[in-house]
């Protein structure tokens, strides 16, 4: 009963704050009308677990929702033209913002897509291994002896073998892997194998290893502007994020492989993707499907060109970077700049003498230490500019961060409000805010995204290892950011699109903080689904500062939205997993539908999933 009257109070909430906009609705059909559903519209923007007005229906019109409220008000503004969608009861929540991921770098870790783009080895061969350790070390000589019989005959085509992690993203394979890389694969082995064809062995995460045939076609292709790389960036540059927009893929291919990437997410109940762009080329591709209305999800874009750090010493480019903060389409726009990557320096105490040898090796020559990052964050934040990214783990950068984001703060001589309007972000939360941190963020605006991850694929399970207790209590305090009213964001930044996880693992993980062997890390800091709904949704909108438009369902903003085969708020913690995405709109405009749905409503199935046979082309 008491849920009942809950509901029913809800709708009445809705039909009285809302009633202006059916009056509005009433003199124009809308183009689509969901009824019959549970709409959870997330217009509560505080930051608290309150997920606001649930409705019944919801009505769309040019792309923007129209109104929302009960079956009976909205069912009856249907014109002749008006699709209606009968939900049966489904839940419908704002697509999913996600505020730091790279999709730009896992969608060549995903076989269906590049097999899609390059069908044959006549252009590139690829292939692809997807197995334990042990059988890498059986299969790999195989593999990429039959690889290089391809290739040879043709010199300067590319081979490109991706060791992946498995289905579930198995970090026991990653670690093992990855220790492969340098010892039994190494660059020698491939260069005597390929000395006159490239070769890229990707990892399933980050990393590479490049043939010296790879290398020199790097060099040619960047040429002069990498004489001029800070010598301390400069080791980071021969990596997948650099050589493989604009060495290994043609523009076109690159194109390609990014339009079928972000549709890819759009089965995933993802609408808007923020992340800094690395290579130029990778600016280009999604300009250019922007620019051909291509884009299936919104893309918010943080510079990052850290080998050129000292391009912020010149006030003119500094002024002219801060003039182009929020331009853009309502699909691509720059939303600010991304420093440096941060390291794992904490301050916390080791329980071991291994453990601190550990800290002692990443609190060496921390990069925010470096002069070239610091004056790089300082001028940009002086001149009004705003951070809108940075790659930070642990709690001891933070600091210095912080230190310099204030100081420039004072000496351009902004108000308190003035410096919280810019809501700065880093990215991760691995081990920080501190508790004494979390003030610092509170009284600057400042918000931090976390990628829940961490705990799933063993790294929490590390700074627990390294720091006992406090290393987990310390690992994405996501309720220690709510209790002090500090937004936090949503982060996938783990290549799931060759994996059968969905942002629901994430949910998941966040909600029990379990690892993927079942062991929870402080569980007392877990937060409740309706605060994550909320992480996902509006609080991404005010980091991309489009809460305005977007982050909930409500009249006037952008229809971004998802259905769900399965109530997210009330199903058990363990069947949260099993939630499908049935339909995601942006814009008012479908982007994915489930075979399932598109039966049952008479429309066609559309999306890369269920286009490419990912896992949404089974829902």
């Amino acid at each position: 009963m008491i849920k009942k009257s809950l509901v029913f109070t809800m709708l009445a909430v809705v039909g009285l704050f809302w009633g202006s906009g059916l009056l509005q609705a009433q003199q124009q059909a809308p183009d689509t009308i969901l009824y019959n559903g549970k709409i959870v519209t997330v217009n509560n923007h505080e930051v608290n677990a309150n997920l606001g007005a649930i409705a019944q229906a919801l009505a769309i019109r040019e792309g923007k929702v129209l109104a929302v409220g009960t079956d009976a008000d909205l069912r009856r503004l249907a014109g002749a033209n008006t699709k209606s969608i009968d939900l049966k009861g489904r839940t419908v929540t704002p697509g999913f913002i996600v505020t730091h991921d790279h999709p730009q770098d896992w969608n060549s870790l995903n076989e269906k897509i590049i097999r899609k783009v390059i069908p044959s080895d006549d252009v590139h061969v690829e292939r692809f291994l997807s197995v334990s350790p042990e059988e890498v070390l059986k299969q790999f000589p195989r593999v990429f002896d039959e690889a290089v019989q391809k290739a040879t005959p043709t010199p300067g085509k590319w081979i490109r073998i991706s060791l992946l992690y498995g289905k579930d993203f198995n970090y026991e394979w990653r670690n093992g892997i990855n220790a492969l890389i340098g010892r039994q694969i190494n660059k020698q082995m491939l260069d005597l194998a390929a000395p006159n064809n490239p070769v890229q062995i990707r990892l399933g995460f980050t990393g590479s290893l490049f043939n010296q045939k790879a290398i020199d076609m790097t060099d040619a292709v960047y040429g002069a502007a990498m004489k001029n790389f800070l010598p301390e960036a400069s080791r980071e540059f021969y990596g997948y994020r650099y050589v493989e927009p604009a060495v290994v893929y043609t523009p076109a291919q690159l194109i390609e492989i990014y339009r079928l990437g972000l549709s890819w997410y759009t089965g995933y109940g993802q609408t808007l993707n923020g992340t800094a762009l690395y290579s130029p080329m990778q600016i280009r591709a999604y300009r250019t499907l922007d620019r051909r209305k291509q884009l299936a999800m919104r893309f918010s874009w943080s510079w990052f060109w850290s080998f050129r750090n000292d391009f912020f010493e010149d006030p003119y480019f500094v002024e002219a970077l801060v003039a182009l903060e929020g331009l853009g389409s309502d699909y691509f726009w720059l939303d600010g700049m991304d420093p440096e990557h941060g390291g794992n320096c904490s301050k916390l105490t080791p329980i071991s003498p291994e453990a601190e040898a550990r800290k002692a090796r990443a609190c060496t020559n921390t990069q925010y230490s470096r002069q070239s990052v610091s004056r790089a964050l300082y001028e940009y934040v002086k001149a009004g500019g705003r951070m809108s990214g940075n790659h930070m783990m642990g709690d001891d950068e933070i600091d210095l961060m912080l230190d310099t984001i204030e100081k420039a703060s004072k000496d351009a001589g902004m108000t308190p409000d003035e410096i919280r309007a810019k809501r700065h972000i880093s990215n991760h939360m691995t081990m920080y805010p501190r508790t004494d941190q979390i003030p610092r963020y509170k009284s600057m605006g400042m918000m931090t995204s976390g990628f829940d991850f961490a705990l799933y694929d063993g790294m929490v399970r590390e700074n627990t290892r390294d720091y006992g207790e406090r290393g987990a209590v310390q690992s994405l305090p996501r309720k220690a950011m709510f209790e002090a009213g500090v937004m936090n964001n949503l982060e996938n930044d783990r290549p799931i699109e060759y994996t059968d996880l969905t942002f629901f693992d994430i949910f998941y993980t966040a909600l029990t903080r379990k690892d993927q062997n079942g062991t929870a890390y402080a569980p007392a800091t877990a937060i409740d689904r309706q605060s994550m709904m909320k992480v996902a949704t509006i609080f991404g909108a005010y980091a991309a500062k489009k809460e305005s438009v977007l982050g909930s369902l409500e009249p006037g903003k952008w229809a971004d939205l998802t259905v769900m085969d399965k109530d997210y708020l009330t199903v058990s913690i363990e069947e949260l997993r099993k939630i499908h995405i049935l339909m995601t709109m942006v814009g008012g405009k479908i982007e994915h539908m489930a075979p399932s749905a598109a039966r049952e409503w008479g429309m066609q199935p559309v999306g890369a999933q269920v286009e490419l046979g990912g896992l949404a082309s089974q829902w």
